[in-house]
Formats: structure tokens, sequence, C-alpha cells
């Protein structure tokens, strides 16, 4: 029987800590957050955790940047919003059965496009990196609202706003 799970990262951070290696890209994060009390400069993390009979088998994490003020850039009069950065992880043994792409669509129509929906008065986006890529692609999520590029040394005006010219001029 399938379970979803959501929680604020603060709140479930020892547990993902339990999980050992399979966290390497968040095990930072959640070690952060068993020591502090909470994420820098108002970064939030969400979690959206799905089990099956009851053993956590994939969850999805937006370190979430809503209420950042250092994550606003205004770049020739044109204000975007980086609202953050998806990350998905599926444990081993339940690899290549849907469970991330499952996670994406509910991440997507439950956390994310409402997000996207607070902030139309300006270029709203968030950034998916490696296999969180093609998931995300698999959802509703317009181009212009996913950027692909965060860890590189690529200018914001290459990374971000060209990118997403190109997005809304292929729709």
């Amino acid at each position: 029987m399938q379970r979803f799970e959501y929680c604020n990262a603060k709140e479930c951070a020892q547990e993902m800590l339990e999980l050992g290696q399979v966290n390497m890209k968040m095990w930072y994060l959640f070690q952060w957050l068993t020591e502090h009390d909470q994420l820098r400069h108002g970064t939030q993390a969400e979690l959206l955790k799905l089990y099956v009979d009851e053993q956590l088998v994939a969850y999805s994490l937006l370190e979430n940047y809503e209420a950042c003020i250092d994550k606003t850039t205004l770049h020739h009069g044109e204000l975007y919003q980086d609202l953050g950065v998806i990350h998905f992880v599926t444990m081993p043994a339940h690899r290549k059965k849907g469970f991330a792409s499952l996670l994406a669509g509910i991440m997507y129509a439950d956390v994310i496009k409402p997000l996207l929906a607070r902030h139309t008065d300006v270029h709203a986006y968030i950034t998916a990196t490696g296999r969180a890529v093609p998931l995300m692609e698999r959802t509703d999520i317009a181009p212009v609202n996913m950027v692909k590029e965060f860890y590189s040394e690529v200018t914001f005006e290459e990374k971000v706003v060209k990118y997403l010219r190109l997005q809304s001029t292929n729709r």
C-alpha cells in the first residue's frame, strides 16, 4: 500500500540521516538541521516521502528559496525569482519502478505549482539538475519555470535569462 507524507526537513532530519549514504547530496542539509534550528538565509526544505508497505522507498526534496531575499535578481529591468532546487532520491532496491516519476508529479501539483502561482509578477523558476531534470520534464511544469543548470561557471544571463527566453519562444 502506498502512502505519501509531507514534512519540513527539520522535523524529519534524523530519519533521513539514518538512511546513510543514499542521501549523499542532502546529507549535509540534514546534518545541519540536526545541529541548528534552521537553514541559512530563510531557506526551507520541504520533503515529500513515499512509503510502500510502511517502508520508505523514495523522496523528493525542494530547497525552497521563497523567503530568501538574496534569490531575487534584477537583470536589465526584469525581475527573476529563484524559488528553489528540486532533488529526488530513490532507495537502491526500489529504483526503476516509477516511484521518482510518481513523486515528481505530486511534488509539482501540490508544492511547486502553488509556489509558482504566488509569483506571477516576476520570472519565477525552480532549478532541476542531473536526474531531476527528466523527472520534472515529465510533469506539467512550463519550460519557462525550470532552469537546468545550477553548479556552473556560466553567468546568470546565460544560465537563466537567455535559457528562459529561449523556452518562451519555443512554446
